[in-house]
């Protein structure tokens, strides 16, 4: 992986939060002294693994200027407090572990001093499959007591990753018989990462699955008879959903993240996390054998099928992300990355002899001829693509 850090520090958007982290503290303590932490709302920042870094976006702040030193006390790592933030907010941020970081818990204001950064010290950090790091930081008390409601904030910390992905040259990739020929689900999500140079061609298949009944057949394409080229339709049910286009309209050379949902009775169409089509066309199980990749792909990465209807929070939280190989709703997970996954000793390694799935099923496919995993110019594809 590619040693360099991006930073991106932003304000997400979860109005909840922002009410409740943020009010005016200079209206609640015009007469009196208080401090508050001075950032609104979260902190998120993307960062490369492996890499030392010190973040100073974390500022706080007294509410009256004053000639007198003012010491006061800060606290991060607080599982209570990371816990209550999830439970609010339907969130599933894990803590970032203690040896990962450094941060003083002593802060002092020199006199006329209003404003200080607080410097944590980010320290080698390795992400974790299992979700992403959040560190909640909890103001104390001291020469001045914490004003309510502005005492406590989260840093979120996401990875930036930098990746191969698999380049389909001119092969169709299927896996017939993943599944027995028994197998059913009453709800499904189907995923995938694509990048195409072109959009020119109607008809242009991306994926979709196996199966005995034609009823229960999935397949995603590009344009059609009806459709533009570069517009997103699914057919399934003997019927199909077309993404209209002034809600999504392919560009060349842009990464999409692809997400079908069927929910027992509506298919919906999400892309890079944004719902951009519904429709009722059946109800009833699906029965599926296993699944297809076209050979019009050209890139690829973060093909994932699983048994629930993942929710529209699920989909947009984990649009660039990888996602856990252990979460029992996944049917496979092939991250598309060039690397195998050991799951005795959950080790991580480089092996492109063949297309792994990560997930617990082990579904493994064979990589076809003159394909191959494709870093690209610089080394590797950067995700979120902003992260360039």
């Amino acid at each position: 992986m590619r040693k360099i850090i991006y930073l991106l520090v932003g304000f997400l958007a979860l109005a909840s939060c922002q009410n409740e982290l943020y009010k005016d503290p200079t209206e609640t303590y015009r007469s009196g002294s208080g401090i508050y932490i001075a950032s609104k709302g979260v902190l998120q920042y993307f960062v490369a693994e492996g890499n030392n870094l010190e973040m100073t976006d974390l500022k706080i702040s007294l509410a009256q200027k004053t000639d007198q030193l003012v010491k006061t006390m800060i606290e991060a790592g607080n599982q209570a407090q990371l816990d209550d933030y999830n439970k609010k907010n339907g969130t599933t941020y894990i803590m970032l572990p203690k040896e990962m970081y450094e941060l003083t818990s002593n802060i002092t204001f020199e006199p006329q001093y209003t404003t200080i950064p607080v410097p944590i010290l980010l320290k080698n950090i390795q992400f974790s499959l299992e979700g992403t790091y959040a560190l909640p930081i909890k103001l104390k008390g001291g020469d001045v007591a914490p004003i309510g409601g502005q005492d406590e904030t989260l840093i979120v910390f996401e990875q930036k990753i930098v990746t191969k992905a698999l380049k389909v040259n001119g092969a169709w990739i299927s896996g017939k018989t993943m599944f027995p020929n028994d197998f059913k689900t009453d709800q499904w999500t189907l995923e995938i990462m694509v990048n195409r140079s072109n959009y020119r061609s109607r008809n242009r298949a991306v994926l979709g699955t196996h199966t005995d009944v034609n009823h229960d057949a999935i397949f995603v394409r590009f344009g059609d008879v009806t459709i533009n080229p570069n517009q997103l339709q699914i057919v399934t049910g003997s019927s199909q959903v077309d993404v209209a286009a002034d809600k999504f309209s392919a560009l060349p050379n842009v990464w999409y993240l692809l997400t079908f949902v069927y929910d027992g009775k509506n298919t919906l169409v999400y892309v890079n996390g944004d719902l951009v089509a519904e429709r009722e066309i059946r109800t009833g199980f699906y029965g599926m054998t296993g699944i297809w990749l076209s050979e019009l792909n050209e890139l690829v990465r973060e093909v994932r099928l699983w048994k629930v209807a993942r929710t529209a929070l699920e989909i947009s939280a984990n649009t660039w992300k990888m996602v856990n190989p252990d979460d029992e709703n996944l049917i496979a997970y092939f991250p598309m990355n060039g690397k195998k996954r050991d799951r005795a000793t959950n080790t991580i390694m480089p092996d492109e002899t063949q297309i792994w799935d990560w997930s617990k099923n082990e579904h493994h496919l064979q990589l076809p001829n003159n394909s191959s995993f494709d870093g690209g110019k610089d080394g590797g594809f950067v995700f979120p693509p902003t992260a360039n």
